[in-house]
């Protein structure tokens, strides 16, 4: 593990353009340190899912980027699957393989070529279960589970690759509220077995509780990245979110919250982020 330590994720000059539109990410340039947890947020149609789709290798893109001291073209789709996983937001889930089987997918770049798994198979698809809270429905067809469920089990598939690069793509949208926070800690602990966690999300005091790190997109450019104490300034989301949100501190933690400001509403007193 350590020479993941070591390195870090490097973006040059990266863009991507969609023809059909003429709309265009980029281009952006930024780092992500190695066993950290990086929010990519911003409005809707910033950019969160292109990025989240070009650093899995799902997207064609200009520039460079690279993992952990390589090219990001450069590992084998073998050695890709086994480096890095990735939940995108939307999975096609209309097929009736149990929770188990789906989970149990997620080892395929690490079996033989016989496709049999062995013990170490078998536990790292116990372990994703019982992280995620799913060892209950491993019997129920995906198509079965309800949203929340459904993505709990998805995750346990990308977990059970035991990646070193993690890729979520709003991962928590369809959870519950007790589910959101279970899996953010979840990702934490990832983080701190070395794990590096890259995730989109709408959710800004989510953001600013878990991430070290924080990429603020607005219209296919970066807005601003660094800290969650220093991304998520009040000046800077009355640019981005129109004056609709509002950075206030928690009572007892301290800690930045996020919260929508009705429209034509004065700023809360009292608990404005100096």
């Amino acid at each position: 593990m350590g020479v993941f330590l070591r390195s870090k994720i490097k973006l040059t000059a990266v863009s991507r353009t969609y023809a059909q539109t003429g709309w265009r990410l980029g281009p952006v340039s930024f780092s992500i340190a190695a066993a950290s947890m990086v929010g990519i947020v911003g409005p809707n149609g910033s950019g969160k899912s292109t990025l989240l789709r070009i650093l899995a290798r799902h997207s064609a893109y200009e520039g460079s980027i690279d993992i952990f001291g390589r090219a990001h073209g450069s590992y084998t789709p073998r050695a890709w699957a086994r480096l890095a996983g990735y939940l995108p937001q939307m999975v096609t889930t209309d097929f009736s393989f149990s929770v188990e089987e789906v989970v149990a997918f997620g080892r395929y770049a690490h079996v033989g070529l016989l496709g049999f798994g062995d013990a170490q198979d078998s536990q790292a698809v116990e372990q994703a279960l019982r992280a995620t809270s799913v060892e209950h429905l491993r019997a129920r067809p995906l198509q079965e589970l309800s949203g929340g469920e459904r993505q709990r089990a998805l995750l346990a598939s990308v977990l059970a690759q035991q990646p070193r690069l993690l890729l979520l793509d709003e991962p928590t949208a369809a959870l519950d509220l007790h589910h959101q926070v279970a899996l953010c800690d979840l990702l934490r602990q990832c983080r701190g077995d070395g794990m590096t966690v890259v995730l989109s999300t709408h959710d800004l005091t989510l953001a600013a509780q878990y991430c070290d790190h924080v990429v603020l997109l607005h219209n296919g450019r970066i807005k601003l990245h660094g800290t969650p104490e220093a991304a998520l300034q009040q000046r800077i989301l009355d640019e981005v979110y129109d004056h609709a949100a509002e950075v206030v501190r928690h009572p007892r933690s301290g800690r930045l919250i996020i919260v929508p400001r009705p429209s034509g509403a004065a700023p809360a007193r009292g608990s404005e982020v100096a």
